[in-house]
Order: C-alpha cells, then sequence, then structure tokens
C-alpha cells in the first residue's frame, strides 16, 4: 500500500467516525467534545492526504 493510498484509508476513516459521532446529536450517546475529536482527527487525516509540492 502506498503512502498516498494510506492516507486516503485514514481519511476515509475519520470521515466516518465523525459522521457516526453527528448521527448521534441529540441523543444521549452524543458527546460533543468526541465529536470535535473527530472532526479534528478528519481535517488532520485531510491536510494529510492532499498530494504535497515538492
Amino acid at each position: 500500500m502506498s503512502e498516498h493510498d494510506d492516507a486516503q484509508h485514514k481519511l476515509a476513516d475519520a470521515r466516518r467516525q465523525a459522521t457516526q459521532e453527528l448521527f448521534k446529536q441529540g441523543t444521549p450517546d452524543y458527546d460533543q467534545r468526541a465529536h470535535q475529536r473527530a472532526v479534528e482527527a478528519e481535517r488532520k487525516a485531510a491536510e494529510a492526504a492532499e498530494p504535497h509540492e515538492g
């Protein structure tokens, strides 16, 4: 698996986690801090998956 493929896989996992946390809103299982952490992890994964010039 290439570095790019690994970054894309991590991004997909982070997006899935953020979406799962989002769908918990309005339920007793919702934790705003967990949702914020998932969104931040998604942002970092997206940055890592961007092609770098060099």
